[in-house]
């Protein structure tokens, strides 16, 4: 007997999705003018954006590493962000570099072991040499890695690789970043799988033939801290939001246009690191020729819940054939709701506090 042998490698179109609705509304191909076609597209990204409402899309969890300057209050959050599903203040152990490199520049030095504290400073690469690098006395593991943009015309850009070495001669690529478009003093972290320890360890620009930074932080992660979630008024009611410390402790999540988390206390160094877990929107439909952002064990659900809402847009569509629609995409959302869980077990913790008046 013969299978097919793969998994996950049938892929739906926006355009199959909707000709798929159209037959189930009863409707031929002649009748899919450019109009219905349009309200259908529409149509099926009102229900993606409802389904990020329902907070049903574990798969667009995301986890950022944000960075915080002194005295810093807000932190701007990526584009998409639909809630915080924890916020977190990253405790980083960070061990003093033995040498820089490359050995002929004598500003790399200013980029570590806390030399420039206020990040007034930076270092410049040559274009022979278009790379900062950090040694140790002895093999290190490191975990985590958070650089700091020069950029006082505005922005840099950067397109860097992350390499270690065992000889100083022969270097292995660990993590490509992807493009970053950075502005004057804003920090970068990214986190690695642990590797076995080297003495070698660098940054290279793999277009530009000289870059800038005013710091890297090469660390070992520690502990991750939870931060408490306040409401509006409680943020608003703190007496002294200025108020500075080694660490925050709690954190307001403005859902704005712009979304932002304001920081308390606020950090009291340069040198401050987030872990973020949010909750995203969903990709857009795009083209007719794109296929949905979702996991398949959704595409039933989707597909029943645009052919019932197409159905009572179309002309002379019967009203039991709508009512069975309703009832099937109900249905199927259900279907598909109840398989979005990861099977841990659930603990109830009350907290209790005294009211004092």
């Amino acid at each position: 007997m013969a299978y097919s042998g793969t998994i996950n490698k049938t892929k739906v179109k926006v355009a199959e999705l909707i000709e798929f609705a159209f037959r189930e509304a009863g409707k031929t191909a002649e009748e899919q003018t450019p109009e219905y076609i349009k309200a259908a597209k529409q149509a099926l990204f009102y229900i993606l954006q409802s389904l990020t409402n329902k907070g049903v899309d574990l798969w667009s969890v995301k986890t950022y590493l944000l960075g915080a300057l002194q005295a810093q209050t807000v932190l701007d959050l990526p584009e998409g962000t639909v809630e915080i599903l924890a916020a977190n203040w990253r405790y980083l152990q960070t061990p003093n570099v033995s040498g820089t490199l490359p050995i002929t520049n004598p500003d790399v030095g200013t980029l570590f072991n806390g030399n420039n504290q206020n990040l007034l400073l930076h270092a410049t690469t040559t274009e022979e040499d278009n790379y900062f690098g950090w040694t140790y006395t002895s093999g290190q593991i490191i975990t985590q890695v958070g650089f700091n943009a020069y950029a006082p015309l505005g922005t840099a850009i950067y397109n860097l690789v992350y390499e270690t070495s065992a000889d100083g001669i022969t270097w292995t690529t660990r993590e490509v970043l992807p493009t970053l478009e950075l502005k004057d003093n804003e920090w970068y972290y990214f986190q690695i799988d642990p590797t076995p320890s080297h003495v070698y360890y660098r940054l290279r620009d793999t277009v530009a033939t000289t870059f800038s930074l005013r710091s890297i932080q090469p660390s070992v992660v520690q502990q991750d801290i939870p931060l408490a979630k306040l409401n509006r008024d409680t943020y608003f009611a703190l007496p002294n939001k200025q108020f500075q410390s080694q660490r925050s402790l709690q954190y307001w999540y403005n859902k704005g246009v712009t979304q932002q988390i304001y920081l308390w206390p606020i950090p009291q160094d340069n040198f401050q690191c987030f872990q973020i877990v949010t909750e995203t929107q969903f990709q857009d439909v795009g083209t007719l020729t794109n296929e949905l952002y979702v996991p398949n064990r959704w595409l039933n659900a989707i597909q029943s819940m645009l052919s019932h809402r197409l159905a009572m847009q179309l002309p002379s569509v019967d009203l039991n054939r709508i009512q069975y629609l309703e009832g099937q995409a109900a249905l199927n959302l259900k279907d598909a709701e109840n398989g979005e869980e990861d099977g841990a077990p659930i603990y109830f913790q009350p907290n209790i506090a005294p009211y004092t008046r």
